[in-house]
């Protein structure tokens, strides 16, 4: 089975450098429209048994506009849930948590975000491990995941065996970009990592 993850198209409020987490849903630019058709032309050539999505309306809109195949909302591709910091400015949430900031994007061994209420690591990867589990056991072929930054980011790599400490070691997925993980022999390879088709 291979695993084609995308992340969402480019948002209003990525383009402003602001947290989205789970309850942030800023509208998709359009010139996201232009980049995600960029995408869309080789994931044309695969025949997908599978398109899942995060239930978040750029995520949604991304997987519609990727695949003609009903998109089948999934609560586990959300991305993570920065509690009382979503929406804010990056740069402000900096300032208020320097240290949760520097560990949620460079040490996640270390993040402890429960001081404004975010979702935990082990949460994350868990959400991540189920559904991993539930596709392996459907014997598909080639899935279709459209997800976000920081919980795809995690989660891939999780499933692809790094360890905790190297979840963030090759930076963090752009939009729009192509992630592709095979499961051959009881685990995940990964295969490519963060292709962008932008030009």
């Amino acid at each position: 089975m291979k695993i084609y993850f995308v992340r969402h198209g480019k948002t209003e409020w990525n383009l402003e450098r602001r947290l989205q987490g789970q309850k942030g849903d800023s509208p998709l630019l359009s010139s996201a429209i232009v980049s995600i058709e960029r995408v869309r032309q080789p994931l044309a050539e695969i025949k997908f048994d599978e398109v899942r999505s995060s239930p978040a309306k750029r995520a949604l809109l991304t997987a519609k506009l990727l695949s003609e195949k009903p998109v089948k909302s999934d609560e586990r591709l959300a991305e993570w849930n920065f509690g009382e910091l979503e929406g804010c400015l990056i740069t402000d949430a900096i300032a208020r948590y320097p240290r949760e900031m520097f560990t949620s994007r460079n040490d996640l061994v270390h993040f402890d975000g429960s001081i404004f209420g975010a979702e935990s690591v082990s949460s994350v990867l868990a959400r991540f491990d189920e559904l991993a589990n539930e596709l392996i056991s459907s014997r598909f072929e080639n899935v279709l995941l459209v997800g976000h930054g920081a919980s795809g980011t995690a989660g891939i790599r999780h499933l692809a065996g790094f360890p905790v400490g190297e979840l963030r070691s090759g930076g963090g997925l752009g939009n729009n970009t192509v992630t592709i993980l095979e499961y051959i022999n009881g685990k995940f390879h990964l295969l490519v990592w963060n292709k962008s088709y932008d030009e």
